[in-house]
């Protein structure tokens, strides 16, 4: 069999179980579980992978068929350039969050120690992808799932983000542990879907942890903490910068200008679509 009858079959079952990216996904499985690249995918070549390696391979495009995300099942992902461990039990990092992480760059111009704190933060996904850019940054990364936050420490390391303090904590709780004024940036991807829509995301959605994709009723009880406990943590002038799902726009700007925030700002994303809310304390 040739690589690109591999390809062919394995892709034609993975299309048929319902993947919307049949073709990517198998590609990205064949390069990492066969060492198949995808310009040999386009020759006559001979598979040449031994049995361990199709087995392994071959038990992956089931998972894969399964509804388990390719991520999960690759073990790794890359965001903003930063190589991520992910797994089961951490959200998965998703190039929408770009535009947040960007806003931030952009108000923080060449600051060269910003003081920053990531919400939320799961993967580590933006502090380090903050760190990567601010080598001399303070950045302090909260997450409270017990599943996740190893995810966040290894992520640190394997970066060599040595900025990036890892704090396990509850954020609406915890507020109190920093003086007013502390920080030039706030910065979060909270949960921020509504409790009822959970059952009717897609199936690989659903493999990722509720407690990352849960807002409650409306979808606004992180932003609800965020901005009633942690605007007043930025210096005057400090930003505010915070992921959102594409109909939240004016409800998270209502939260926040109820706080005092002012220069409230929607960004949209490649997509057109709302994605970021940013403002300044």
């Amino acid at each position: 069999m040739t690589n690109r009858e591999l390809y062919n079959n394995t892709a034609a079952a993975l299309k048929n179980s319902g993947c919307d990216f049949s073709d990517y996904d198998i590609r990205c499985l064949m390069e990492h579980f066969l060492g198949v690249t995808r310009t040999e995918l386009a020759y006559g070549i001979p598979c040449t992978a031994d049995e361990g390696a199709l087995a392994l391979f071959n038990d992956a495009v089931q998972k894969r068929c399964a509804g388990i995300p390719l991520q999960y099942i690759l073990g790794e992902w890359t965001f903003m350039d930063a190589g991520l461990f992910v797994g089961e039990g951490v959200l998965i990092p998703r190039d929408d969050t770009e535009v947040c992480v960007r806003e931030c760059i952009s108000f923080l111009g060449n600051a060269p120690a910003p003081r920053i704190i990531d919400l939320c933060s799961g993967s580590g996904a933006i502090a380090i992808a903050l760190a990567m850019h601010y080598p001399g940054a303070e950045i302090t990364a909260v997450e409270l799932s017990d599943e996740a936050f190893p995810y966040l420490q290894r992520n640190i390391v394997y970066n060599n983000t040595t900025g990036v303090r890892a704090v396990k904590g509850d954020i609406a709780l915890m507020h109190s542990e920093y003086p007013d004024g502390y920080f030039d940036a706030v910065i979060s991807n909270p949960p921020y879907i509504r409790s009822a829509e959970i059952p009717l995301l897609q199936k690989e959605v659903q493999s990722e942890p509720v407690m990352a994709l849960d807002g409650g009723e409306d979808g606004l009880d992180m932003y609800r903490i965020i901005a009633g406990c942690w605007l007043k943590k930025l210096r005057p002038g400090g930003m505010i910068s915070l992921e959102i799902g594409e109909e939240q726009g004016e409800s998270v700007s209502a939260l926040l200008k109820k706080e005092g925030a002012r220069d409230i700002r929607v960004v949209k994303d490649i997509a057109g679509l709302d994605r970021t809310v940013t403002a300044l304390a």
